[in-house]
């Protein structure tokens, strides 16, 4: 099979700042696969770029609904993420939207990667591919009635990169993130694509979090998943980003006078098998703040996976983008997701 985001070959030495008049427009919608959802799709234009994006948004759609926003990866578009990750049918069944946004067309010129991943030192509040996907997350949250105390951001790869900027920079919008074979704050490729050959500490990168942060700095939620055979974006990376969020969430809490962090060991663990053909096995770490009934923070590493989305699509279309015998990524990431909602200095569990 091949690996699902080839950034290891990716170097991009031009940078484009977005600036200017921001205009959205929205396509008819297109029938989804049965009666019980539909697919809406449309574009975001910032400066001299056009993101466009799907929505898959269920037919018995609740009030207020839940929105996840889902990030591919290189060499993948929101389509083919779409049908190969089957969050569809979770959000069909608990009435949640979910919103796959993509890139322009000049990001055809890095093999369709975000450039958290290449150029994270271009992403900002308000520039580059985080604000632009943050914009069109108020879009989707404005059109469906979406609650704003339950929006989640969930990446792949460089979606994962560009995943744990939108966490620090927009903290006051995404509830919990997601991060799945992917790296720290502000990592970039160097020293995590290929071997891990880090270019700063853990803790610089947690401070730059904070400080990315702003006024809008609150206790982040994270879940993670990573392959312990990942040659592309390295197990350590993966590792990393969950030290990285509790040591920028202990930050937090100490801002606050709270008297208790996280603690550098995890609260609990458990292991498992994928009940999949062939399932692989996989250990599951969490993280709790006192007397939290929610993880703070969890991290999923599945045993023998290499670079692709655990679990997911079966079918040989998604072969390249999935490793099916992993345990269901996008229902662990949804049942982590669905009980945090967010507050202004952290979250509440319910």
């Amino acid at each position: 099979m091949r690996v699902f985001d080839h950034c290891g070959t990716v170097r991009l030495s031009v940078i484009v700042l977005l600036t200017g008049l921001l205009i959205a427009t929205a396509a008819p919608s297109t029938a989804g696969p049965d009666d019980t959802g539909r697919i809406d799709t449309g574009t975001y234009t910032s400066g001299v770029l056009t993101y466009g994006y799907e929505a898959f948004v269920p037919g018995d759609l609740p009030a207020n609904p839940a929105l996840v926003v889902m990030i591919h990866g290189c060499k993948t578009t929101a389509e083919q993420q779409r049908r190969a990750n089957l969050l569809d049918p979770i959000a069909r069944n608990d009435g949640f939207v979910v919103l796959y946004v993509d890139g322009s067309p000049f990001h055809l010129l890095q093999q369709r990667c975000w450039s958290g991943l290449l150029a994270p030192a271009s992403e900002s509040r308000a520039s580059g591919d985080a604000a632009a996907i943050a914009a069109m997350t108020r879009l989707a949250i404005e059109r469906y009635h979406i609650d704003p105390d339950r929006v989640y951001a969930l990446g792949m790869s460089s979606g994962a990169y560009e995943t744990t900027l939108l966490g620090a920079y927009f903290a006051d919008l995404f509830a919990a993130i997601g991060v799945h074979s992917g790296a720290a704050f502000d990592h970039g490729a160097l020293g995590c694509v290929g071997p891990y050959l880090p270019t700063a500490s853990t803790e610089q990168l947690a401070a730059q979090a904070f400080s990315a942060e702003g006024r809008y700095r609150r206790v982040l939620p994270v879940i993670g998943f990573h392959g312990d055979a990942d040659l592309a974006v390295p197990y350590e990376c993966g590792r990393e980003v969950i030290e990285q969020w509790r040591q920028t969430d202990n930050l937090v809490l100490a801002a606050q006078e709270a008297p208790q962090g996280i603690p550098v060991r995890p609260t609990g663990s458990a292991e498992g098998v994928a009940d999949r053909p062939e399932g692989l096995s996989y250990a599951v770490e969490s993280w709790r703040q006192h007397e939290s009934d929610c993880p703070t923070l969890q991290l999923w590493t599945i045993h023998g996976m290499a670079h692709y989305w655990s679990g997911g699509s079966a079918d040989p279309d998604a072969a390249e983008f999935t490793d099916a015998r992993g345990p269901n990524a996008s229902q662990a990431a949804w049942d982590f997701f669905s009980r945090i909602h967010r507050t202004d200095t952290g979250f509440r569990c319910e």
